[in-house]
């Protein structure tokens, strides 16, 4: 089964295909806080619900780059994407207000860094997002840099500590929390 739905980008015309032997729909994780904050933005009504904490991630050209990514995905998987909201890096610099506004509503940022050129943390601070929490892969984690690509080495002990890192910023921030939208 095809269905059209949007991104979060505001394009509407990403293809998405329902997975062979897929659990009912509802049963499936996804992160719904784009499109959620895309319909904000329109002005569309939405069913209010509490923001979750932001997740950037680098997606470097390194181990350390491509586990920052595949970490972050496995970790808003296990605590949820009512709390974990993995955002677009490259779309703040690119100037998607969807994805700005997202950031400055969650209810705090996680930014994760493969390596001590910490990417993910600079571009945020660039453009005044301030994250609650910045993980250094190579620093925090002691784990080597190499540009293998392929290996998925550590990404267990790298999740374990986004998930804390959400964890931490999500409980320590009130559920209330002020918007700040910007309308395209």
């Amino acid at each position: 089964m095809e269905n059209k739905t949007g991104c979060g980008c505001g394009c509407s015309t990403v293809q998405e295909m329902e997975p062979v032997n897929a659990p009912a729909k509802e049963q499936l994780k996804e992160n719904w806080y784009l499109p959620y904050m895309n319909k904000k933005i329109l002005g569309e009504a939405v069913e209010e619900k509490p923001s979750p904490v932001a997740v950037f991630y680098c997606a470097g050209a390194s181990n350390v780059g491509q586990a920052s990514m595949l970490a972050s995905v496995q970790a808003a998987n296990k605590v949820g994407y009512d709390k974990a909201a993995l955002l677009c890096l490259a779309s703040i610099p690119a100037g998607l207000k969807n994805i700005y506004n997202g950031a400055k509503n969650a209810r705090g940022i996680v930014a994760v860094d493969g390596c001590p050129m910490q990417c993910s943390l600079r571009t945020l601070k660039k453009y005044e997002l301030e994250p609650r929490k910045n993980i250094v892969i190579t620093k925090d984690l002691g784990i080597t840099k190499d540009f293998d690509l392929n290996t998925g080495q550590d990404l267990e002990t790298i999740s374990q500590h986004i998930v804390q890192a959400v964890s931490e910023v999500y409980n320590s921030v009130p559920t209330e929390k002020p918007g700040y939208l910007i309308k395209p």
